[in-house]
């Protein structure tokens, strides 16, 4: 099973709102431990719409896209033999190997679809130790967002996070990664909290078994009254002033002799100037942490949680077509739950 020369993409340019398709890309033939393959499906991220905004500012063309699905078509020498032609794969973003393109940079801007060649394609060729293997039971689309919207949230909640069972929980943000939060941390034995400014996604929140949903300022409300509302974790996934604000209000202080420090984790991306002083810094017991991604192993724990049921993904699937109509919905925060891109049928 073959390759074409050149392929169908969709370019992230410099100065463009919009990805530009090109129908004669070239198709990269798989270097000394690389993998030739042919994209199934791939999701549309936040973090796109970040890029073509410009907050990267970043000044190479490439293709973007980095939620990928794949089958394997072709190896390249000295390939993992554990790699099999014809088998599924969830393709990591980045790993321990992946490199940044200048020094005090992050490794994420040169990763795949953040720099590097991503998925929005019909083909991509990567490293093969950033091939994580797709039960046979998990369709194209979970698998897809597995790779960056299970992984993010897995890592955020269980790995930076550190939630366990009795922790009072905060999830800012239902939606592609905070209604998979939500889930995440209730399997980690959590009592959970959701606030959102849509009804819609509110509503979702208790769906997946929040104890009560806020709207923000329904939050600014409770964490202000007289009992005020407190949690011992708070992940953020829209990230604002106002959230910050609002999460750090939430979070209990040292009087409340809790035996972890109360956390908060930063995941979204934002322009905004978040306020934390040196002195709340030094005298405080909030931890915040920020989370880019994940390790591999919370790739394969989002791919096995998918595979027996225990979490729901809402995730609705359109032609490879629509990736500028579906940047367009993000950017005007009309979709709940992930979109991803069904690039070819092969596959489950």
């Amino acid at each position: 099973m073959g390759a074409p020369e050149t392929m169908v993409a969709y370019l992230y340019k410099p100065g463009f709102d919009d990805l530009i398709r090109v129908d004669d890309y070239p198709v990269q033939q798989p270097r000394k431990g690389e993998v030739l393959c042919k994209v199934l499906a791939c999701g549309v991220c936040h973090t796109d719409v970040a890029i073509l905004n410009g907050y990267t500012n970043d000044s190479r063309s490439y293709v973007l896209g980095h939620e990928i699905c794949a089958t394997a078509i072709a190896l390249g020498e000295g390939v993992d033999p554990n790699i099999k032609l014809g088998h599924r794969y969830a393709i990591q973003i980045a790993n321990g190997c992946t490199r940044a393109l200048k020094p005090h940079t992050s490794a994420a801007l040169n990763a795949i679809g953040t720099g590097g060649p991503g998925g929005y394609a019909d083909y991509i060729t990567v490293a093969d130790n950033l091939l994580v293997p797709v039960p046979d039971n998990v369709p194209d689309k979970l698998a897809a967002i597995a790779a960056d919207a299970g992984t993010t949230a897995y890592n955020a909640v269980v790995n930076t996070g550190q939630v366990k069972a009795g922790d009072k929980v905060l999830i800012i943000g239902v939606g592609g990664l905070g209604h998979l939060a939500v889930q995440y941390a209730l399997l980690q034995g959590a009592e959970v909290y959701v606030c959102d400014l849509k009804p819609e996604a509110r509503r979702l929140g208790l769906e997946l078994g929040a104890v009560k949903a806020f709207s923000p300022v329904e939050l600014s409300n409770a964490v202000a009254a007289a009992s005020p509302f407190t949690v011992h974790v708070v992940v953020d996934f829209a990230v604002s002033a106002q959230t910050f604000s609002l999460g750090l209000s939430a979070l209990v202080g040292e009087g409340d002799h809790y035996p972890t420090d109360p956390r908060y984790v930063l995941v979204g991306i934002s322009g905004d100037n978040l306020v934390f002083t040196s002195g709340e810094a030094l005298f405080s017991a909030i931890q915040i942490r920020a989370n880019l991604y994940g390790v591999r192993s919370a790739t394969e724990a989002a791919l096995e949680l998918f595979a027996n049921g225990s979490v729901k993904a809402q995730v609705v699937t359109e032609p490879f077509e629509n990736v500028n109509k579906i940047i367009d919905e993000l950017r005007a925060y009309e979709v709940s739950g992930r979109k991803v891109l069904q690039i070819s049928e092969l596959g489950y």
